[in-house]
This record gives structure tokens, sequence and C-alpha cells, in this order.
């Protein structure tokens, strides 16, 4: 599909309130910001994360597009790698740089907010996307998205499988999304699994193919509606803000405003293309400013947030930087050995891990509950 003024937008804006938020939440360096601007540290550390919402119904516009253009030409298993195959090279390597950044500066930092050196279980748990399933501490922030993401597009790919005629599959991603939104999605001992989240990524999947018809389209309204009731039953920003973002899709989707014709310049591209690897690897810069906050001689509230918006404009860097030079020369080479590359890196990992998948299972029996993400 061609690019989207509206889409690139939404996507660069989420991001950055995403960072900002983790830089909110993470380090001394951020306690002392909060000392002095409570109202903004809480805006951020409370509201400024239901950005995921927004990446989440975008992530199912996009998935609904390739999927349909790829729908009977290739067997679900080819698709499902091509997309693990798609998120893993960046992944993989953000989080051994991560990794080796909290090894390096551990000692100059004080507090329990860094993760421990990582074991071969968590390192298997992370390259099988199964870290959240299997309650691995995760290795970096955000990783859960990455897993999540995954887990989304599987589901709907099994579902398109499954599901023949168009009209078929938009009835079944309307009735999975509707139960998520009325049942799954306010159940926190869920919040590990796709079907959490795939209220949020179903609206993304119909405004994708309300353009299609008539009939898509009354799938898609009914939809709302649904969610418009559930928001009644149980109010929660998360889905509120999921049903915008769909609405503001499914007009770009069917309309084709004006607006959305804008092409953004070279830079914006760059920036909004490098989205994915800074959200892979601005983990690294929190914690490398956190350091030099704690073994600088600054002790001021200003001082911090000085050194917040350094790490922010740093991230962004990074990201950049990270997607230039090595996110897009190793998926590129990646695409040319694939199914060698999946099938001696991927197999032995699932063999390892898993068995344990069957704790994950259990822990969603009655009387489990563990914290949701949102």
């Amino acid at each position: 599909m061609n690019r989207s003024f509206v889409i690139d937008v939404l996507k660069l804006l989420a991001a950055q309130l995403i960072v900002l938020h983790h830089l909110a939440c993470y380090g001394p360096m951020a306690d002392a910001v909060r000392s002095a601007w409570p109202t903004w540290a809480e805006y951020l550390t409370l509201d400024a994360r239901l950005a995921v919402q927004v990446f989440l119904v975008i992530g199912g516009y996009l998935a609904a597009h390739s999927i349909m253009g790829r729908r009977g030409q290739h067997p679900p298993l080819k698709l499902i790698q091509r997309r693990y195959l798609r998120l893993m090279p960046g992944f993989v390597v953000a989080l051994c740089w991560v990794s080796s950044l909290v090894w390096v500066l551990r000692p100059m930092i004080s507090g329990d907010w860094l993760v421990e050196v990582p074991s071969l279980h968590a390192a298997l748990a992370h390259l099988t996307l199964l870290q959240s399933v299997l309650d691995v501490p995760a290795l970096s922030l955000g990783v859960w998205y990455v897993a999540a993401d995954f887990q989304l597009y599987v589901l709907l790919v099994v579902l398109a499988h499954w599901l023949k005629s168009d009209r078929a599959l938009s009835l079944g991603v309307s009735a999975l999304c509707v139960a998520s939104m009325w049942w799954f999605n306010r159940l926190a001992s869920l919040d590990n699994w796709a079907i959490y989240f795939f209220g949020a990524y179903g609206l993304g999947v119909l405004a994708a193919w309300a353009r299609r018809s008539s009939f898509d389209q009354l799938v898609l309204g009914a939809v709302l509606l649904l969610g418009e009731e559930s928001l009644w039953v149980a109010p929660r920003i998360r889905l509120a803000l999921a049903l915008l973002t769909c609405l503001v899709l499914a007009h770009v989707s069917i309309n084709k405003p004006p607006v959305d014709r804008i092409q953004l310049g070279r830079v914006s591209t760059l920036w909004v293309d490098s989205a994915y690897a800074m959200f892979l690897t601005h983990f690294g810069m929190i914690v490398v400013f956190n350091a030099a906050w704690e073994q600088g001689p600054w002790t001021s509230p200003t001082a911090a947030l000085w050194l917040s918006g350094m790490a922010w404009l740093a991230s962004i860097a990074t990201g950049v930087a990270f997607h230039v030079w090595a996110e897009k020369p190793i998926t590129a080479w990646v695409s040319q050995v694939r199914p060698n590359l999946l099938a001696a890196s991927l197999y032995p990992a699932l063999r390892s891990v898993c068995p344990a998948v069957l704790r994950g299972l259990v822990a969603l029996l009655p009387g489990r509950s563990s914290a949701a993400k949102f």
C-alpha cells in the first residue's frame, strides 16, 4: 500500500509519547523531575502510555492490507515466518545492545529498576517472543509489545486461512473484536495474550477493509456501536482511544482525504521509518543518561529535566542510526537466507521453551490474576 500521511503522523506522535512515558517512569532522574513537576510527570506516567492503543489499531490496519494482498498466494506458516523474520533481526540486535549497556553501567546506577543479567532460558524466551507468557522478566522496555504484535498477526493469519470468503473473514474478525472489547480486555489475567488486545487490533483490521464494500462498512459500523456500548458497561480510556483511532483510519481508508496525499520530506520519512528502531533502543539511552545523572555534579530538578530532554533527543538519534546502519542491512541479509535461518534458530528455541507455555496457560485458570499493562 502507498504511504499514508495520517498514519505516519500518528505513528510519529505515538512513538514520542511512549519514549516520554518511559523517561518519566524509570530511574532516579525521573524521580527528580517528578518532585518538581508532579502534574506533568503523572500525565506522562499514567496517560502517555495509552499511545500504545494507536499502535495496536495501526498494526491491525497495516496487517489487514498485507494479508489480503497475499491471501491464497502463500500458506499461513510462510506468512508467519515472514512476519517473524521481519520483527526479529532488529529485536535481537537491540536487546544485545541494551543488555550490554545495562551490564556495563549497572554499578553506576542505584535502584532496582534494571533487570538482572539474562539467563539462557530468558534469552530463548525472548527469541521465541514468549517471555510474557512464561513470566520471564523483560530484558528491555516494550518487548512485550513486539510479542503481542506477533501473536495478533498469527491470530489474524489463522482466521484468514480458516475463513475463506471475505465476508466470513470480516464477520469472524468482528466477532472476536467485540468479544475482546466486551470480555477479554477486561480480564487482567489475559494481558499477556493476543486476545486481550484484539479489540484495538481488530478495529484497525476492519477500518482497512471498510473500503472494500458497503457490507464491510456496515460490519465496521456495528462493531463501533458495540464498542461504544462496551464503554458504558466498563469505561476504559484505552478503548475510547482505540475507537477514535479506528474512526480516523476508516475515514482515511474510505474517503482518501486530500490531507492524506501530503508527502513527507526525506528527514521526516526517515524519522517515521525509524520509529520501531527507536522503540527497541530507547531504553539504552534512558540507562546512559541516568548513569550520567548519578555520576555527575547535577542535583536540581531543572538539570534532571534538561538531561531528560537530551535523553529524548538521543533516543531519536539512536533510533535513526540503528534503523539505517543495523536494522535495514540486517533485515535485507535475513531475507536472502530466510528459510535456513528460521530452521537453524527458531526450532531449537521453541523446543526448549514451549513446554513451559503450559505454565502460562495454567495461570489463566480461575483464581489466577496478574497486573494489567493498561
